[in-house]
């Protein structure tokens, strides 16, 4: 499996040395109904994020050889393939400079051991709606249209291309010269459009054919 593969369900990646809490901690997502793929130190959960991406990692500070930073660094690189991954810590550190470090270095959360489930699940929910919340609202949308207009609010063609021609900034003299209307046919179609959109002015009618 390559990095940018889409699951059918969050994938977490739990980065633990301790095998009996890491175990712990799999059942627990796994039983919320997350995928979950295990590492056991550092090196581990590079080798996992070089071989799939996961939707979040759960990673332990305290490892040897390469620890929770050094992970932390690798996935936050400025540019890579993982910044925008949320990354939650784990740790029996519970001094508060401790947890100010761990965010100045980019995590996005912090968990103290003992591990408590609740809160570990409610934290990995919240994450991942934030995520999925900022790329619905990043998500390009479909260029507008007549069709789309008129199905929306229950516009006629030319109702439909009258309110087009208004979002796109055209003033209605324009308008009117553009189509190739008398101004009192433009002033009908305005009426009409008006009272389908329930709206009362053109800048209120702009706004909400531009949140379509």
């Amino acid at each position: 499996m390559t990095p940018g593969t889409v699951h059918p369900r969050p994938l977490i990646l739990c980065v633990e040395d301790e095998e009996d809490l890491r175990r712990d901690i799999v059942d627990e997502l796994r039983e919320a109904g997350y995928g979950v793929i295990e590492a056991s130190d550092g090196a581990a959960a590079l080798r996992q994020l070089a071989a799939q991406r996961p939707d979040l990692i759960l990673c332990d500070i305290s490892m040897p050889a390469l620890n929770g930073h050094a992970v932390l660094a690798a996935a936050k690189a400025p540019g890579g393939a993982y910044a925008d991954i949320p990354f939650v810590f784990l740790s029996a550190l519970a001094d508060p400079r401790e947890v100010v470090a761990g965010k100045r270095l980019g995590a996005d959360d912090y968990l103290v051991k003992p591990i408590d489930y609740d809160l570990l699940l409610a934290t990995v929910d919240a994450r991942l709606r934030q995520v999925e919340q900022l790329r619905t609202q990043l998500a390009p949308r479909p260029p507008l249209c007549q069709d789309t207009l008129a199905r929306d609010f229950g516009l006629t063609r030319a109702e439909a291309r009258v309110a087009l021609r208004l979002a796109d900034g055209c003033q209605p003299v324009h308008i009117a010269v553009e189509l190739g209307i008398a101004r009192t046919t433009l002033a009908f179609h305005l009426r009409n459009i008006f009272q389908k959109t329930s709206t009362s002015r053109q800048a209120e009618l702009v706004a909400l054919i531009l949140q379509r």
